[in-house]
């Protein structure tokens, strides 16, 4: 490329919820993992996905796993395949429930098209599914630059603290990725956590398949 081209392409400005869109998906967001990758389960909708294409402005290098002190919050929605809301359908998608403490933050992710962010996260007791010693547990949101990008309002997981996680596994990556505000509540004493461990077993022994 010469000068004169990189200094016209220079001067092109690129809008910032262009950049922020090139993190999160655009359009259909994925088919989601556990034993049949080919499983839809939510959507994301935004337009321009064919000019971030053209531009190639996505990138993980472009992630950063030192947050800024004051981000800016932006919030994307999404729309469910089922009725997240119903413990009995949470549960019969998901391939693990689970108590865990968060470790550490482990790493970013936009290779898939949205902006994600995983945790090492140690696994205390199992409602459905044999999990064991530390895990990776895959979270959609993130931060972009001085922007914090969260799914649903789903406030990112902090490290120390315990929750009760609802996932589905991909198996290529090794990870357990969450539903968003439903698949990552936050365990704030130990009645609460038995509380949940009473509420999920018994959504498990009544669990409606996700088909």
């Amino acid at each position: 490329m010469n000068n004169k081209v990189q200094t016209e392409m220079s001067k092109i400005e690129i809008p910032n919820e262009l950049s922020e869109r090139s993190k999160l998906g655009i359009g259909k967001a994925k088919s989601e993992m556990g034993n049949n990758n080919k499983k839809k389960w939510f959507t994301f909708a935004a337009p321009g996905l064919a000019a971030i294409i053209a531009l190639g402005i996505a990138g993980p290098g472009l992630l950063s796993n030192q947050p800024p002190e004051n981000p800016v919050i932006k919030t994307v929605q999404t729309s469910h395949a089922f009725d997240v809301t119903d413990p009995k359908r949470l549960v019969g998608w998901a391939d693990n429930v689970f108590v865990g403490r968060v470790v550490k933050l482990s790493g970013t992710s936009d290779e898939r098209g949205m902006l994600e962010t995983q945790f090492k996260v140690e696994v205390a007791e199992n409602i459905k599914g044999e999990l064991h010693g530390d895990i990776t547990v895959n979270q959609q949101g993130g931060y972009e630059g001085e922007t914090l990008i969260l799914v649903e309002n789903d406030q990112l997981l902090k490290e120390g603290e315990s929750y009760l996680f609802i996932s589905r596994q991909n198996e290529e990556k090794e990870w357990h990725t969450i539903v968003p505000v439903y698949g990552d509540i936050l365990i704030n004493s130990e009645a609460h956590k038995e509380e949940l461990l009473t509420k999920y077993e018994k959504a498990y022994q009544k669990e409606i398949p996700f088909k």
